[in-house]
């Protein structure tokens, strides 16, 4: 190697160090920033949702400090169209919508972060220790409620944010939250005489943020080659404990989902999953017109009601000029319409399918996260943008499309 090149792969190691570590440090905040305030709210201080804005936003002014050493052209020109673009609706709308903002740039911003000091490998490695850590709070939980019930209020948490109505809690003398424990009558889908109705949440606080992160990681297990058979086999068994301790039922439909994808004879050929949104939405249609159900905890009329109030739409919560402040609780499709506007969801969507990804894991991976977003969609309103799992999914795309050689990857340290 010439003198003059070893000076620079040195100066590079120098700067990618510091932004690795704080890389870690920013995924495992966003990992872990609610159950940190859900302790400090039980045990010393009460939270309210400005602190956890404040401790959101301090997430985010980090990764703009590790973005702004090598800002990218394109990142930037994605970020301010869709800023643009959201200031125009909240001038139409009369109105800004704080939300709206967040949602966009969560993805933009730890996929930035994942692109400029993420790899594979690095990638992995912060994974393992992840899961490592969610296990450990979720046995915890299962083992030891009672002392993880004196350090986590989790109830208590969320009526101080405004999230519960403080006499909601069906479950007497539980203070974890309201789909912490299945009820009476529904009861447990997965392994209910071993674990009773109890929805173990882990460091999400919440069962279904712990389902979603076992669909991410399953993702990205199946995404790997055949060559990284024990990885992918590590992380897809991960999956499974994570999605029979929250009970997942969304979880246990997709991971077949993926492992059935991932057993197709597709190779490179992923590119018809961007369609699936599309698909999910006139299977919604398709129930709320012909099927004549109503309202159930149960997966068909969650997908009924969906439907319904997708028929129910007009043009101006279609684009995103009405509606964006309503309540759609479980409906995503409608939310996302409604907050962000059909226009600035395909901009999105289009530009994630723009990205150029390095190899096939990255093309699987592409397709993987489509499914998982597409049917999310079909049954939550808000979790597809909840830091705590959003973050780290975005940072894995971005580490998917990073173009870094094996001696870059292997500088990383944490």
């Amino acid at each position: 190697m010439q003198p003059g090149r070893m000076a620079g792969s040195q100066d590079q190691a120098a700067v990618a160090a510091p932004a690795g570590r704080l890389a870690f440090w920013i995924l495992m905040s966003a990992l872990a920033y609610q159950a940190v305030l859900c302790a400090i709210h039980t045990n010393l201080h009460s939270i309210s949702m400005a602190d956890v804005a404040l401790a959101e936003a301090a997430i985010y002014l980090a990764c703009i400090i590790v973005l702004a050493r090598h800002i990218r052209l394109e990142l930037l020109a994605v970020a301010s169209l869709a800023v643009a673009y959201l200031l125009l609706l909240a001038i139409l709308r009369n109105q800004l919508d704080p939300k709206g903002f967040r949602d966009v740039m969560i993805p933009i911003l730890f996929f930035g972060l994942g692109r400029q000091v993420g790899s594979v490998k690095y990638a992995d490695r912060i994974l393992k220790l992840m899961v490592a850590v969610v296990l450990a709070f979720g046995f915890f939980e299962l083992f030891l409620l009672d002392w993880f019930s004196r350090i986590f209020n989790i109830f208590s948490y969320y009526v101080n944010q405004g999230g519960l109505a403080a006499g909601s809690n069906w479950a007497k003398d539980s203070v974890l939250g309201l789909n912490g424990m299945r009820p009476e009558g529904i009861g447990r889908t997965i392994l209910p005489s071993l674990l009773g109705n109890h929805r173990i949440s882990s460091i999400f606080l919440e069962p279904v943020s712990l389902g979603n992160f076992a669909v991410i990681i399953a993702a990205w297990g199946l995404a790997k080659g055949r060559e990284e058979i024990k990885q992918m086999v590590f992380f897809v068994l991960a999956a499974v404990v994570m999605i029979a301790l929250s009970d997942s039922r969304y979880g246990m439909i997709t991971v077949a989902a993926l492992v059935l994808l991932r057993c197709l004879p597709l190779g490179k050929h992923h590119a018809w999953t961007m369609l699936l949104p599309l698909l999910c939405v006139a299977m919604l249609l398709l129930l709320a017109g012909f099927f004549g159900g109503q309202y159930s905890d149960n997966v068909l009329g969650r997908l009924y009601v969906s439907g319904r109030t997708l028929l129910n739409l007009d043009l101006g919560m279609i684009f995103g000029l009405d509606g964006f402040n309503l309540g759609f609780g479980d409906m995503g499709y409608p939310s996302l319409l409604t907050r962000l506007g059909a226009l600035l969801c395909l901009f999105l969507w289009g530009a994630l399918w723009l990205i150029k990804m390095e190899d096939e894991r990255g093309e699987r991976l592409r397709a993987y996260i489509t499914l998982y977003m597409s049917l999310i969609l079909c049954v939550s309103g808000t979790s597809l943008f909840a830091l705590k799992t959003a973050g780290i999914l975005w940072f894995l795309v971005g580490c998917m499309a990073s173009r870094q050689s094996d001696e870059k990857e292997n500088r990383h340290a944490y």
